[in-house]
């Protein structure tokens, strides 16, 4: 993926300083000059997201108006590759710590090896047959109830769970309502109806993400009666629980040599996953299981460097279409006739965006502005902004804001009942691009303490009745995870949390015993992927900053079910709206051309 340089580096990193000695030291030959700039380079692009620097983007620039621009691409290749230090990533030559791919394209070699064990992962399923005869599979949509009569269109949650039964690994890609957690509920059942002893993992990078899909599958999949039916088979986990991480030695128990016993593994909110853990994953599967990412590509991506699922969407096309061998597949299968993208690459087979919105259908302004950011249009999300909705508000200031949730807050911070009080969580919730700063949620927390303190609510304790506590670290002890939400609520003087359990109950943990945790009135956006909330309150920078950027704004607003405050500078949200970050990495490309394309086996991918 090509991408030029919008920004100057920020000044080198401690790491980037530290990579740097090293090198030199260990260099054998070489200017040692440009590899110290190369490797504060390559740090630098890596805290910006990126999994490798593409050196035509960079050659002959100046990387800070200082500094002196990189030589010319042959000549800072051959320099490169003089150092001794620099690689192929051929695995029959002696590793080298930066890789230097055929393309250009500078990582370092962890980075390089956690792409391709995924592109190998990729390229290894997409060279399966299918694993299900057509016939057989439409045997058990049958048996599962879900065969349309007579299709009369597409039916885009159909024929994902065609794709996914289909095939070892596939992608469930969608927009907010769009009905991916009853996609994969069809999908069990019609999984089970073909292998009813199915051993079944549901994950998700946090654990309240995977809690969520886990309960909401075992509320929806009803298609299969017990004990047939996956609700007493799932197993809702983080992704670093489900493989065992051992936090003393950096790595995870499950792996080649001891693969993870399940049959099917469903990894939700899967553009938030760290690209090295879902190596781990692949490496950790049996041969024979299948996979299945499911995830919003437009929302925003992890926070270490890579976004798999946005690399997997932008090398298969979904909107344009199915490869043509999938669209023979469905059509064998269910009889339906779905769009065949012209030259598709094989990944087009396994990938599936579904289309229609069914949570906004009586929330215009949500769902206009959720439509126009997944279509890349800006103006008409600004539009929807600027309509008057009841549903999705504009504040001009953050008074106006604040008043505009003020009665949610209170509600939430007067409940009678710790039952209550844990119900309140999915109220009200401010987010925020960052936590520092005018605008950043540990401002946020205290202007919301001082509203609910001016309301009657006492606030003055560190442990007051009805604060929210986000946990922040893992906590396999207590069984806490990152993303935990809960209630301080006292006893007798005693500090304790109360945090939901299953079905309406709660479970107290005192507050001695928590983990990392903060306020949370106000959270950052990134810490609320995977959560939703009845009403919303966005509240962006004040100047212009890194953080404004499309699909921040777009998670943000996609995370309120019934309505959405927006505290913005109109200029600056306009501007934010257009910004698309596109983060460097091989991976599109590698999967782009893995196999033959679909629509024409005599063809090269594009």
């Amino acid at each position: 993926m090509t991408r030029c340089p919008d920004a100057a580096p920020e000044p080198k990193s401690l790491l980037a300083a530290q990579l740097a000695s090293t090198f030199a030291r260990l260099r054998r030959g070489g200017d040692p000059g440009l590899l110290a700039r190369t490797v504060a380079l390559l740090c630098q692009e890596r805290a910006a997201g990126h999994v490798c620097v593409p050196l035509p983007d960079w050659a002959g620039r100046a990387p800070a108006p200082a500094e002196p621009p990189f030589p010319a691409l042959p000549d800072w290749r051959s320099g490169l590759l003089a150092t001794g230090l620099c690689g192929d990533g051929d695995p029959r030559v002696p590793a080298a710590p930066l890789v230097l791919d055929a393309r250009h394209r500078l990582y370092l070699l962890r980075h390089y090896r956690d792409e391709q064990r995924i592109l190998d992962f990729v390229r290894g399923r997409l060279a399966r047959p299918p694993l299900v005869p057509a016939a057989a599979l439409r045997d058990a949509l049958a048996a599962a109830g879900l065969l349309p009569g007579r299709p009369a269109g597409p039916d885009w949650q159909l024929a994902a769970v065609v794709a996914a039964a289909r095939s070892s690994f596939a992608v469930l890609t969608g927009g907010p309502g769009t009905g991916k957690t009853t996609t994969v509920a069809r999908l069990l059942d019609a999984l089970l109806a073909l292998q009813p002893d199915l051993r079944v993992a549901v994950a998700a990078p946090t654990g309240k993400a995977a809690a969520r899909l886990g309960e909401a599958l075992r509320e929806r999949a009803t298609a299969v009666p017990a004990p047939r039916g996956p609700a007493g088979r799932l197993q809702p986990s983080t992704l670093h629980r489900l493989l065992g991480y051992l936090p003393l030695d950096d790595t995870f128990r499950h792996g080649p040599e001891l693969p993870l016993p399940y049959d099917f593994v469903v990894v939700d909110e899967a553009s938030m996953v760290d690209p090295a853990v879902l190596a781990a994953l692949c490496s950790a599967l049996l041969p024979e299981a299948r996979l299945l990412l499911v995830g919003d590509r437009d929302q925003l991506a992890a926070v270490a460097a890579g976004q798999v699922l946005g690399d997997l969407c932008r090398a298969a096309r979904p909107e344009r279409g199915v490869g043509r061998e999938l669209a023979g597949y469905v059509a064998a299968a269910t009889g339906m006739a779905l769009p065949v993208q012209d030259g598709a690459p094989a990944i087009a087979d396994l990938v599936v965006a579904l289309r229609q919105n069914h949570r906004f259908g009586d929330m215009p302004g949500l769902g206009a502005f959720a439509e126009a950011l997944a279509r890349r249009d800006p103006d008409a999300a600004m539009a929807a902004l600027r309509a008057g909705h009841r549903d999705l508000l504009w504040a001009p200031d953050t008074a106006t804001a604040l008043a505009a949730i003020a009665d949610a807050l209170v509600a939430a911070a007067t409940a009678e009942t710790p039952a209550a009080a844990v119900a309140a969580l999915g109220s009200v919730r401010v987010l925020c691009a960052a936590r520092h700063g005018p605008h950043g949620t540990d401002a946020w927390n205290r202007r919301v303490e001082a509203l609910l303190a001016g309301r009657g609510v006492r606030t003055g304790d560190r442990w007051y009745r009805g604060r929210p506590v986000l946990v922040t670290e893992n906590d396999h002890q207590n069984q806490l995870w990152n993303g935990d939400l809960g209630v301080a609520w006292p006893d007798d003087g005693r500090p304790q949390i109360v945090f939901p359990a299953a079905g309406d109950e709660v479970r107290t943990v005192p507050a001695a015993r928590l983990p990392q945790h903060e306020t949370a009135w106000a959270m950052t956006v990134h810490k609320a992927q995977g959560s939703e909330f009845a009403a919303v309150l966005l509240a962006m920078p004040d100047a212009p900053s890194p953080l404004w950027q499309a699909p921040l704004v777009y998670t943000a607003v996609t995370r309120a079910r019934h309505r959405a405050i927006v505290v913005a500078d109109p200029e600056l949200l306009r501007a934010g709206l257009q910004h698309w970050p596109a983060r460097g990495s091989g991976l599109a490309d590698g999967v782009a051309c893995a196999g033959e394309p679909s629509a024409d086996r005599g063809s090269k991918a594009p």
